[in-house]
């Protein structure tokens, strides 16, 4: 099981340290939410049943703080859980990820998804309906670019001639997709990984279920292939086991409260991070 932690709603001046930190103390990577612009009174929920910020919450661009703290790093990965693709359009996506991922010498995990908040998708000048067959072909667009500079694709919803974007990434940029539906769960069965975010344990068993159907159908199985899930469960070492023992690869740690003010230092980061890190990363027995 490799541990991830989460950098949610942190100050951009204490990233360069806490990514130091992560990379000492055993975590596998950091991993980044993505919002661009929340409108207000937003009604959109989440598909976990909560909605833990608001408009002013702080959220980074992901790849652009990705690049920064790999420079102040050598092992450490970083991914985004999750870049929503139906806000953006393929190219500047292509390029800002492929970048990222050459300067951190390919230590870059796209997670990507279609995205729950419709406002904000809108908002950004992107249709709402038929987001899901949009996203499936930037899907396609982006691999193309990465794989040799060039692109050609003629689509519902992307018609081009053969198109150049370099530098090409120097190693693949593993692409793994959010999401529970059945569309999400069989676009990531295509890809490289699922990533299910805050589910409780017996929905996660259920989606697990679920994936395999959809791997199968896919003509793959888990061999490869990465599952990260985030359950809604207390972290604990025999929890993590349990899930590894149902194929599950990776997790999102939170080694302190979200937003809690008696974090903010980072003396009180540094403590819970030592802390998750011996009684749950090491205990694990990873």
């Amino acid at each position: 099981m490799q541990f991830w932690m989460a950098l949610m709603f942190e100050p951009l001046d204490q990233f360069h340290q806490l990514a130091r930190w992560a990379e000492e103390l055993g975590f596998e990577g950091l991993a980044l939410a993505d919002h661009v612009a929340l409108p207000s009174g937003f009604g959109s929920v989440h598909p976990s049943g909560d909605n833990p910020f608001g408009p002013e919450s702080l959220f980074p661009d992901p790849f652009t703080s990705i690049a920064s703290m790999a420079a102040v790093t050598s092992r450490l990965r970083f991914m985004s859980y999750v870049y929503i693709l139906a806000m953006r359009e393929p190219f500047s996506v292509a390029k800002q990820v492929a970048t990222a991922a050459t300067l951190s010498d390919n230590r870059v995990v796209m997670g990507a998804g279609v995205g729950w908040l419709t406002e904000e998708i809108s908002l950004l000048g992107h249709p709402v309906a038929g987001r899901g067959r949009r996203v499936d072909e930037m899907l396609d667009i982006i691999r193309d670019f990465w794989a040799d500079g060039w692109a050609e694709h003629h689509g519902e919803c992307y018609d081009f001639g053969p198109t150049a974007m370099f530098p090409v990434p120097s190693g693949p940029i593993p692409i793994w997709i959010g999401g529970k539906s059945g569309a999400a769960l069989a676009r990531a069965a295509r890809m490289d990984g699922w990533v299910g975010m805050n589910y409780d344990l017996d929905e996660v068993h259920h989606l697990l279920d679920e994936l395999d159907r959809a791997l199968v159908s896919a003509g793959r199985d888990r061999e490869g292939f990465e599952v990260l899930v985030i359950p809604n469960a207390a972290p604990d070492a025999d929890l993590y086991r349990r899930l590894a023992d149902r194929g599950v690869t990776s997790t999102v740690a939170l080694p302190w409260p979200t937003g809690d003010p008696a974090f903010a230092s980072l003396a009180a980061k540094r403590a819970a991070m030592e802390r998750f890190a011996e009684e749950v990363i090491v205990a694990a027995g990873r």
